[in-house]
Protein backbone atom coordinates (compact mmCIF):
# COMPACT_ATOMS: atom_id res chain seq x y z
CA UNK A 1 0.00 0.00 0.00
CA UNK A 2 1.25 3.74 -0.69
CA UNK A 3 3.46 5.40 2.36
CA UNK A 4 0.94 6.52 5.40
CA UNK A 5 -2.17 4.85 4.18
CA UNK A 6 -2.54 2.01 6.60
CA UNK A 7 -2.02 4.45 9.13
CA UNK A 8 -4.55 6.83 8.32
CA UNK A 9 -7.78 4.98 8.48
CA UNK A 10 -10.71 6.34 8.66
CA UNK A 11 -9.04 8.72 6.13
CA UNK A 12 -8.60 10.11 2.35
CA UNK A 13 -6.01 10.12 0.24
CA UNK A 14 -5.92 12.18 -2.53
CA UNK A 15 -2.86 10.96 -4.60
CA UNK A 16 0.46 9.94 -3.23
CA UNK A 17 1.51 13.00 -1.75
CA UNK A 18 -1.88 14.57 -1.66
CA UNK A 19 -3.40 16.80 1.48
CA UNK A 20 -5.70 13.82 3.72
CA UNK A 21 -9.00 14.74 5.28
CA UNK A 22 -11.38 12.97 7.58
CA UNK A 23 -14.01 11.56 6.32
CA UNK A 24 -16.90 12.57 8.29
CA UNK A 25 -19.57 9.59 8.88
CA UNK A 26 -23.12 10.11 9.90
CA UNK A 27 -24.23 7.61 12.54
CA UNK A 28 -26.39 5.03 11.08
CA UNK A 29 -28.20 5.20 14.22
CA UNK A 30 -29.32 8.81 13.98
CA UNK A 31 -30.20 8.35 10.22
CA UNK A 32 -32.58 5.63 11.19
CA UNK A 33 -34.47 6.66 14.71
CA UNK A 34 -36.93 8.73 14.84
CA UNK A 35 -36.30 11.68 16.63
CA UNK A 36 -38.72 12.33 20.00
CA UNK A 37 -40.27 15.38 21.25
CA UNK A 38 -38.53 18.92 21.86
CA UNK A 39 -37.17 18.67 25.59
CA UNK A 40 -37.14 21.65 27.97
CA UNK A 41 -33.85 21.24 27.71
CA UNK A 42 -33.51 21.24 23.72
CA UNK A 43 -35.45 24.98 23.96
CA UNK A 44 -32.74 26.42 26.44
CA UNK A 45 -30.41 25.27 23.92
CA UNK A 46 -31.74 26.74 20.89
CA UNK A 47 -31.92 29.79 22.82
CA UNK A 48 -28.76 29.83 24.14
CA UNK A 49 -27.30 28.83 20.37
CA UNK A 50 -28.97 31.41 19.31
CA UNK A 51 -26.59 34.02 20.82
CA UNK A 52 -23.86 32.09 20.15
CA UNK A 53 -22.98 30.72 23.58
CA UNK A 54 -22.45 26.98 24.24
CA UNK A 55 -25.24 24.65 24.78
CA UNK A 56 -25.29 22.51 27.90
CA UNK A 57 -25.59 19.40 29.72
CA UNK A 58 -28.22 19.74 31.97
CA UNK A 59 -30.84 22.74 33.15
CA UNK A 60 -29.64 21.62 37.27
CA UNK A 61 -26.98 23.28 37.12
CA UNK A 62 -27.25 27.57 38.45
CA UNK A 63 -23.99 28.94 38.27
CA UNK A 64 -24.87 29.25 34.49
CA UNK A 65 -26.51 32.56 34.29
CA UNK A 66 -27.44 32.78 30.72
CA UNK A 67 -28.74 29.20 30.70
CA UNK A 68 -31.06 30.22 33.84
CA UNK A 69 -32.25 33.04 32.24
CA UNK A 70 -32.91 31.00 28.76
CA UNK A 71 -34.91 28.96 31.46
CA UNK A 72 -37.15 31.49 32.81
CA UNK A 73 -37.51 32.84 29.29
CA UNK A 74 -39.00 29.67 27.86
CA UNK A 75 -41.00 28.95 30.97
CA UNK A 76 -42.52 32.61 30.62
CA UNK A 77 -43.73 32.36 27.03
CA UNK A 78 -44.84 28.42 27.76
CA UNK A 79 -47.26 29.97 30.22
CA UNK A 80 -48.13 32.98 28.49
CA UNK A 81 -49.55 31.23 25.40
CA UNK A 82 -51.70 28.97 27.23
CA UNK A 83 -53.61 31.66 28.70
CA UNK A 84 -54.85 32.33 25.24
CA UNK A 85 -57.08 28.85 25.35
CA UNK A 86 -56.08 26.35 23.10
CA UNK A 87 -58.68 22.90 22.42
CA UNK A 88 -56.39 20.87 23.91
CA UNK A 89 -56.42 22.52 27.42
CA UNK A 90 -59.80 23.81 27.66
CA UNK A 91 -62.70 22.53 29.46
CA UNK A 92 -66.40 23.53 29.16
CA UNK A 93 -68.90 23.19 31.95
CA UNK A 94 -66.40 22.06 34.50
CA UNK A 95 -67.72 20.61 37.41
CA UNK A 96 -66.48 22.35 41.07
CA UNK A 97 -67.79 20.55 43.87
CA UNK A 98 -68.39 22.49 47.22
CA UNK A 99 -65.84 21.61 50.05
CA UNK A 100 -68.32 20.03 52.86
CA UNK A 101 -65.89 20.68 55.59
CA UNK A 102 -65.20 24.78 54.78
CA UNK A 103 -68.68 25.09 52.46
CA UNK A 104 -65.93 26.85 49.73
CA UNK A 105 -65.61 25.81 46.37
CA UNK A 106 -62.09 25.75 45.32
CA UNK A 107 -60.31 26.65 42.26
CA UNK A 108 -56.79 24.36 41.43
CA UNK A 109 -53.93 26.43 40.68
CA UNK A 110 -53.25 25.09 37.70
CA UNK A 111 -56.00 26.89 35.84
CA UNK A 112 -55.82 30.68 34.60
CA UNK A 113 -58.74 31.18 33.28
CA UNK A 114 -62.72 30.52 35.21
CA UNK A 115 -65.75 31.48 33.31
CA UNK A 116 -69.70 30.27 34.66
CA UNK A 117 -72.65 30.91 32.46
CA UNK A 118 -73.34 34.55 32.62
CA UNK A 119 -76.68 33.52 31.58
CA UNK A 120 -77.18 30.48 33.25
CA UNK A 121 -75.80 32.18 36.95
CA UNK A 122 -76.87 35.62 36.02
CA UNK A 123 -73.26 36.84 36.62
CA UNK A 124 -73.50 36.39 40.21
CA UNK A 125 -70.44 34.13 40.31
CA UNK A 126 -66.99 34.83 39.62
CA UNK A 127 -63.34 33.60 40.54
CA UNK A 128 -61.43 35.76 43.44
CA UNK A 129 -57.42 33.93 43.98
CA UNK A 130 -58.47 30.09 43.70
CA UNK A 131 -62.13 30.77 45.73
CA UNK A 132 -65.40 31.48 44.19
CA UNK A 133 -67.18 34.14 45.17
CA UNK A 134 -71.18 34.84 45.37
CA UNK A 135 -71.46 38.65 44.27
CA UNK A 136 -75.44 38.27 46.22
CA UNK A 137 -73.94 37.37 49.28
CA UNK A 138 -70.67 38.84 49.10
CA UNK A 139 -69.39 35.99 50.41
CA UNK A 140 -67.38 32.51 48.96
CA UNK A 141 -69.75 30.34 51.68
CA UNK A 142 -71.88 28.68 49.86
CA UNK A 143 -75.40 26.93 51.68
CA UNK A 144 -76.30 23.39 50.93
CA UNK A 145 -78.35 23.96 48.11
CA UNK A 146 -75.53 24.95 45.77
CA UNK A 147 -73.37 21.64 46.16
CA UNK A 148 -71.74 22.28 42.52
CA UNK A 149 -70.66 24.68 40.22
CA UNK A 150 -70.23 24.24 36.20
CA UNK A 151 -67.70 26.69 34.17
CA UNK A 152 -65.74 26.85 31.59
CA UNK A 153 -62.05 26.74 32.46
CA UNK A 154 -58.66 26.87 31.04
CA UNK A 155 -55.62 24.51 32.32
CA UNK A 156 -52.12 25.60 32.46
CA UNK A 157 -50.26 21.88 31.70
CA UNK A 158 -46.88 21.41 31.91
CA UNK A 159 -43.91 21.55 29.37
CA UNK A 160 -44.51 17.58 28.29
CA UNK A 161 -48.29 17.49 28.62
CA UNK A 162 -49.06 20.01 25.44
CA UNK A 163 -48.96 18.94 21.60
CA UNK A 164 -45.11 18.85 20.16
CA UNK A 165 -46.05 22.14 17.38
CA UNK A 166 -47.08 24.32 20.59
CA UNK A 167 -43.84 23.50 21.78
CA UNK A 168 -41.89 24.39 19.18
CA UNK A 169 -43.29 27.66 18.39
CA UNK A 170 -42.80 28.53 22.24
CA UNK A 171 -38.86 27.79 21.65
CA UNK A 172 -38.97 29.67 18.78
CA UNK A 173 -40.23 32.58 20.07
CA UNK A 174 -38.63 32.39 23.39
CA UNK A 175 -35.22 31.97 21.58
CA UNK A 176 -36.19 35.85 19.82
CA UNK A 177 -36.93 37.01 22.89
CA UNK A 178 -33.87 35.65 24.29
CA UNK A 179 -31.49 37.11 21.87
CA UNK A 180 -33.40 40.48 21.76
CA UNK A 181 -33.18 41.10 25.56
CA UNK A 182 -29.71 39.46 25.88
CA UNK A 183 -27.82 40.99 22.49
CA UNK A 184 -30.64 44.08 21.13
CA UNK A 185 -29.68 42.75 17.41
CA UNK A 186 -31.91 43.98 14.98
CA UNK A 187 -30.62 41.43 12.54
CA UNK A 188 -31.24 38.56 14.43
CA UNK A 189 -34.55 40.03 16.05
CA UNK A 190 -35.69 40.20 12.09
CA UNK A 191 -34.11 37.17 11.61
CA UNK A 192 -36.07 34.47 14.31
CA UNK A 193 -38.57 36.85 13.93
CA UNK A 194 -39.61 35.06 10.54
CA UNK A 195 -39.16 31.92 12.26
CA UNK A 196 -41.62 32.46 14.71
CA UNK A 197 -44.51 33.80 12.35
CA UNK A 198 -44.11 30.47 10.80
CA UNK A 199 -44.13 28.65 13.60
CA UNK A 200 -47.58 30.25 14.44
CA UNK A 201 -49.30 30.07 11.53
CA UNK A 202 -48.62 26.09 11.86
CA UNK A 203 -49.40 25.89 15.42
CA UNK A 204 -52.70 27.75 14.42
CA UNK A 205 -53.43 25.26 11.55
CA UNK A 206 -53.41 22.39 14.11
CA UNK A 207 -55.06 23.60 16.18
CA UNK A 208 -58.34 24.38 13.31
CA UNK A 209 -58.10 20.89 12.34
CA UNK A 210 -58.18 19.54 15.91
CA UNK A 211 -61.00 22.19 17.17
CA UNK A 212 -63.20 22.36 13.59
CA UNK A 213 -65.02 25.61 14.45
CA UNK A 214 -68.18 26.64 12.90
CA UNK A 215 -70.14 29.80 12.72
CA UNK A 216 -73.42 28.27 14.24
CA UNK A 217 -71.89 25.79 17.09
CA UNK A 218 -68.67 27.20 17.55
CA UNK A 219 -65.98 24.52 19.01
CA UNK A 220 -68.85 22.06 19.68
CA UNK A 221 -70.05 19.43 16.44
CA UNK A 222 -72.88 19.02 18.41
CA UNK A 223 -75.59 20.55 20.24
CA UNK A 224 -77.01 22.55 16.82
CA UNK A 225 -78.29 26.01 17.35
CA UNK A 226 -81.88 25.93 19.16
CA UNK A 227 -83.70 29.26 18.51
CA UNK A 228 -84.80 28.69 22.50
CA UNK A 229 -81.42 29.51 23.79
CA UNK A 230 -81.43 33.11 22.40
CA UNK A 231 -83.83 34.22 25.26
CA UNK A 232 -80.69 33.17 27.69
CA UNK A 233 -79.54 36.50 26.24
CA UNK A 234 -82.11 38.63 28.29
CA UNK A 235 -80.05 37.29 31.60
CA UNK A 236 -83.42 36.58 33.46
CA UNK A 237 -82.89 34.42 36.17
CA UNK A 238 -85.59 32.95 38.49
CA UNK A 239 -85.04 34.46 42.16
CA UNK A 240 -81.80 36.65 41.10
CA UNK A 241 -81.43 39.77 40.61
CA UNK A 242 -79.79 40.96 37.29
CA UNK A 243 -76.16 42.62 37.58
Amino acid sequence: MGRGVSSLAPFLLFGQNALIAPVVTMSLKAQTTAQGRTSLLDAVNICLENIGEQPVDNLDNEQIQDARIAQRTVLEVHKEGQTKGWSWNSEYAYPFERDTLTSEIKIPKSIVQFSVNRYGYNGRYQLRGTKVYDLQTRSTIFPDTVPMLEADVIWLLSWDEVPEVYNRWVTIRAARIFSDRTLGSEALFKYTLTDETAAQAELERIENEQEAPNMLTGPFSFPTYRPSDGLMNRRVGAGYGIY
